[in-house]
């Protein structure tokens, strides 16, 4: 924005109020005049018109044309300077008598057909004014004449018609006089504006000349202050304020010429302080580089001798494990093989802790060694990830690994320093992560030279890592939290030891992460690339063109694997929802080989058995690829039919030997082993479901030696602190104490402190089974239990159970044949009801009495509950019958109790659940009175 100087304002507000008041007041004057003089010249015509227009009435009414021709000249000499013309018209606009008869006379008359004006007329007309007055007769004259005998009838109609209007006076006035005096009136006004403009001109101006001078010193001095030069004062004095401004600009130099000499002398002390300080600081440096030197040789020393003892740690240690190991395979008892795991891992632990010292005391002293050579790059990050997947599977973590296509497989670098950098990484994520995922991705930059850029990137779900606290993150023995030490063990060695060896191989490493959001490390290397493959071949020809149905419902183990399926040219349609499933067995109802890949549990087992009996009709070969590499569970998976069962994520030579075995040679089918004697074990089993207890006491005595049962938990907790028991199955809901107080009570006795109890119970809301394995249980399993289930829960829970003594269990494919002993039923499911109970038609029918015997009394608690609006009451009632409806091949009943139990615990009401509740008692009482038909 343009500044205006003060000169302009002062011009400013002088020039432009003097213009707009005095060219306002001269125009309100001006205009005023010119309304004056043309309402004078309309009044001066009117005053010739109108007594005109009276005289003319007689001249008219007697047709006497040469008075009115003398009448309206003698008006026109009378008024000759104003007047041109003078004209009288008749009631038909003709003309009758004219004072001047001139060219443009034919334009000031009236129309033919125009009607007679009734009061005088004014018209401007270019430089005339025109007048017309009409010449007419009062009614009483008009009545006069009427009656008077000298008038004809003629006469007195038309006067009639015309309503007394016999014409009309017109008059043209000239109008320069008028305009003369109006130009006249505006010069004289322009004058005293332009007289207004210059007097005011000339009072600025002499102002302005009164304050240049002292403003223009004033300026000067500022300047000179400005340049440092305060000698020179103002000592004129000046006018009104500008004086006071002079005395103060005549302060402020000396002001500043005083603060000038102080810091000047300031400065000059300062300067021989910093001179002496300088002095002392060299023979300071000196020392210190000295004292640099000595300790530069004590960290050499130090470093020396944490080589030295980690070498020696590790001697006695590595003992230990050789030996620890060695006793593992002899005949323990369950404390000693307790112990002695106990000890394996304190003593890896203490290994992992001597390794990271000794890698960083190398590092210190510049002795860690690269080692370059040809090796595979997949085959390398395959190795490392099968060897971190067992602490993975432990946290029931999902583990992916993703390589992009393109990366180049032989490169020359050191694989056994790249393996501990990302052995390092991806044990902290997994380490850092209680659920979710863990994705290693390795990627294939662009490079300007001819080294293959590699980019590898471990992204985890852990606890992240606050901003605060990422810049000790790579700083030696720090960890990012002080508590992170004690919660999840380690040395804080692992990034920094990473970091130089990343460092020392050329590449760059770093990190983003987020608290509570998880982190993402990466480190990028670039490596020379071999001319010549480094790996064995895989027997990837044999697979290209198979059609592949490829189930998985985790999704980055779904896009790893997709990947490396469809790049050794295999047919898949990926499925991750049963929806998914059944459009792609609708699209292609045969493939060759069937992959699975499921999150493994005991809880979980049948129905990874049943999807398993689902698809193999529909493929060749039928492979599973689990998060478990318990055997006993794939034991269990390979009986049901699955020809393989690998490790998830599957290293790709075991997973492409596997894929092509068949292809390649014909492998022989294992036959199941006979039966064998019942196992040496004592269990407890606790229901307050007596249909429940029946059931799995049935199946486990065909399975063990001894069964002890309880009907609640304080009997449980009063049986277990005086048996040892080997495994202990524990529902739930009981009343008097639950299954999770008594089994913190009997985790307290010395009997059976470490016996693995078993969470059994109907029903399951979502995060149940990792709420229950946190206060204390060793399994969650889900009723209906089976036969099946329970063999396998006691082979990966009670080491002392034989793995190869029990026949495995098979349960059949074929749908049931028609048993003729069992009544038809619109609500049992007989079927069902003997698959519960293990084939045996007996066992099913008791347990169907069971049920029916408790119905009567069901249904009453169920009107009492549901009319007192009894919730809690309700809820133990529900989840009795959802217990007992598990066994009895109901599956109607089953279904509708299960609803009610999970909407009456996700706290929905009992005016919600009366169609549901009506609905349940209807088919109780159905049930019951079909029962009764049955014993008729």
């Amino acid at each position: 924005m343009t500044k205006i100087a003060l000169r302009d304002w002062i011009l400013l507000i002088t020039l432009l109020p003097t213009l707009l008041a005095s060219a306002g007041l001269g125009g309100y004057f001006s205009y005023m005049r010119f309304a004056d003089l043309s309402r004078d010249l309309a009044d001066q015509a009117s005053n010739i018109a109108e007594p005109l227009a009276i005289a003319s009435a007689y001249g008219l009414l007697a047709d006497d044309k040469a008075y009115l021709q003398r009448l309206v000249n003698v008006s026109h000499r009378k008024n000759s300077p104003r007047v041109r013309t003078i004209a009288v018209f008749d009631h038909r606009h003709q003309l009758i008598a004219s004072s001047n008869l001139h060219k443009d006379f034919a334009d000031l008359h009236l129309p033919a057909k125009a009607l007679l004006p009734d009061l005088p007329q004014i018209v401007q007309q270019d430089n005339y004014l025109l007048i017309r007055a009409p010449i007419q007769l009062e009614s009483s004259e008009i009545q006069a004449l009427a009656l008077s005998a000298r008038s004809n009838d003629t006469q007195t109609s038309r006067l009639l018609a015309t309503e007394g209007r016999l014409g009309y006076v017109l008059v043209q006035v000239d109008k320069d006089k008028v305009m003369l005096a109006q130009q006249s009136s505006m010069l004289v006004t322009i004058l005293l504006v332009l007289l207004a403009l210059s007097l005011a001109l000339m009072l600025s101006l002499r102002l302005l000349s009164r304050l240049s001078q002292p403003l223009q010193q004033l300026i000067l001095q500022i300047e000179r202050l400005a340049e440092g030069r305060f000698e020179k004062h103002l000592d004129q004095p000046f006018i009104g304020e500008f004086d006071l401004m002079r005395l103060g600009v005549n302060q402020l130099a000396n002001e500043l010429k005083h603060y000038k000499d102080e810091m000047q002398h300031a400065v000059d002390q300062s300067t021989s302080d910093l001179v002496q300080t300088m002095e002392q600081l060299e023979m300071q440096n000196v020392a210190l580089d000295m004292a640099r030197r000595k300790a530069q040789d004590d960290n050499r020393l130090k470093s020396e001798f944490l080589a030295k003892m980690s070498h020696e740690l590790r001697t006695p240690l590595n003992g230990v494990l050789g030996f620890t190991r060695q006793l593992l395979k002899t005949q323990l008892t369950h404390h000693q093989q307790d112990y002695l795991n106990t000890i394996q891992k304190s003593a890896n632990s203490l290994l992992s802790l001597v390794n990271d010292v000794l890698d960083y005391a190398k590092l210190e002293e510049g002795r860690m060694p690269i080692n370059p050579e040809p090796f595979s790059i997949r085959d390398l990050v395959y190795d490392a990830v099968e060897l971190l997947s067992v602490n993975a599977f432990d946290k029931q973590l999902e583990l992916a690994l993703q390589i992009d296509a393109d990366v180049p497989d032989s490169l020359i670098g050191d694989p056994l320093r790249i393996n501990q950098i990302l052995m390092n990484i991806a044990g902290n994520a997994i380490k850092f992560t209680e659920h979710g995922s863990i994705v290693i991705r390795l990627q294939h930059q662009p490079s300007t030279d001819d080294a293959v850029l590699l980019h590898f990137e471990v992204q985890d779900t852990g606890i992240g890592i606050a901003p605060a606290q990422q810049e000790q993150l790579f700083h030696g023995f720090a960890q990012a939290d002080g508590s992170i030490g004690r919660r999840y063990g380690g040395t804080g060695l692992g990034l920094i030891i990473s970091q130089r060896l990343v460092a020392a191989m050329g590449g760059q490493i770093g990190f983003h992460s987020k608290a509570t959001e998880g982190s993402t490390f990466w480190f990028s290397l670039a490596l020379p690339a071999h001319p010549l493959s480094a790996s064995e071949p895989l027997p990837v020809a044999l697979l290209t063109g198979k059609t592949v149905l490829y189930i998985e419902p985790q999704q980055y183990s779904r896009e790893s694997t997709l990947s490396l399926l469809n790049s050794w040219g295999m047919q898949v349609s990926a499925c991750a929802t049963p929806g998914q499933l059944q459009q792609a067995l609708a699209q292609q109802d045969q493939f060759d080989i069937a992959l699975i890949g499921r999150t493994v549990s005991l809880d979980q087992l049948n129905s990874i058995i049943e999807l398993i009996r689902q698809i193999k009709p529909h493929c060749q070969y039928l492979y599973l690829l689990v998060n478990s590499l318990s055997p006993n569970l794939r034991e269990a998976l390979l009986q049901s039919g699955a020809m393989a069962c690998l490790a998830k994520p599957a290293h790709q030579r075991k997973l492409a030997a596997t894929l092509a075995r068949p292809y390649n040679q014909h492998q022989a089918v294992a036959l199941p082993s006979p039966t064998a004697p019942k196992a040496r074990l004592r269990v407890l089993t606790v229901d307050d479901n007596d249909a429940n207890l029946k059931l799995i006491n049935t199946l486990l005595g065909e399975l063990v030696e001894s069964v002890d049962s309880a009907s609640q938990g304080a009997e449980a907790w009063q049986l277990a602190s005086h048996v040892h028991y080997d495994i202990i199955f524990m529902d739930i809901n009981m009343p008097v104490m639950d299954g999770i107080t008594a089994c913190q009570r009997i985790q307290q006795s010395s009997l059976n402190e470490d016996t693995p109890i078993i969470a059994v119970t109907a029903h399951t809301l979502p995060g149940e089974r990792e709420r229950l394995l946190g206060l204390g249980f060793c399994e969650f399993l889900s009723k209906p239990l089976d036969e099946q289930m329970l063999q396998y829960t006691l082979k990966e829970c009670c080491p002392a159970f034989s793995q190869t003594s029990m026949q495995p269990v098979y349960a059949s494919t074929e749908p049931a044949t028609e048993v003729p002993a069992l009544p038809q039923s619109r609500h049992v499911d007989w079927e069902l009801a003997l698959q519960r109970a293990a084939g045996k038609t007996e066992l099913a029918r008791e347990m169907l009495q069971l049920l029916l015997a408790s119905l009567p009394q069901t249904l009453a608690d169920l009107e009492k509950y549901r009319e007192s609006n009894q919730r809690d009451a309700l809820i133990q009632l529900v989840h009795k019958l959802h217990g007992a409806t598990c066994y009895t091949g109901v599956p109607h009943i089953k279904a509708l109790s299960e609803t009610i139990e999970t909407q009456l615990k996700t706290g929905a009401s009992l005016l919600q659940l009366e169609p549901e509740l009506f609905d349940l008692t209807d088919q109780l009482q159905d049930l019951l009175a079909e029962s009764l038909q049955w014993s008729q």
